[in-house]
């Protein structure tokens, strides 16, 4: 999909530019997907405001994952910029959708470490416990042949 390409290698504004074509020289109604890779652009180059107005304001009926995926790559932006405000918010969007999808909780637990927000690493961990989730644990091997 270019609109994704296009996130991977910075071209943001030709990105953006495929988005409304699609629109206006096709006549083509973007899905859930068009969206999603659109939010990631934006995430990608720093334009979180438009990121967020296109996740509140578009005029699509998308499927859980696909939203999940949308509040995720916010999330993610907003984590890597230092805005847990925005980030709690984005997560709990995305957590009303996937209530039990551990991606979202590993990003928050470690948004708080980062920064230091302790009071919630605990509160996030009894949730988790009380849904049954587990943070998978790493783990890293090396094979050594001779």
């Amino acid at each position: 999909m270019p609109i994704s390409a296009c996130g991977h290698t910075g071209q943001v504004n030709l990105g953006i530019e495929y988005s409304e074509s699609m629109v206006s020289d096709f006549g083509l109604d973007p899905t859930p997907e068009h969206y999603s890779c659109l939010i990631d652009l934006l995430c990608r180059a720093g334009e979180l405001e438009r990121a967020w107005k296109v996740v509140n304001e578009k005029p699509y009926k998308a499927n859980g994952r696909c939203m999940v995926s949308m509040w995720g790559s916010l999330l993610s932006t907003y984590y890597e910029y230092g805005n847990v405000d925005l980030a709690k918010l984005a997560a709990q969007r995305a957590l009303e959708l996937d209530c039990r999808n551990k991606g979202i909780y590993v990003l928050l637990l470690n948004m708080y470490a980062k920064y230091g927000v302790w009071n919630e690493i605990e509160q996030l961990r009894e949730e988790m416990k009380e849904r049954g989730l587990e943070k998978d644990v790493g783990c890293s091997r090396i094979e050594v042949t001779s």
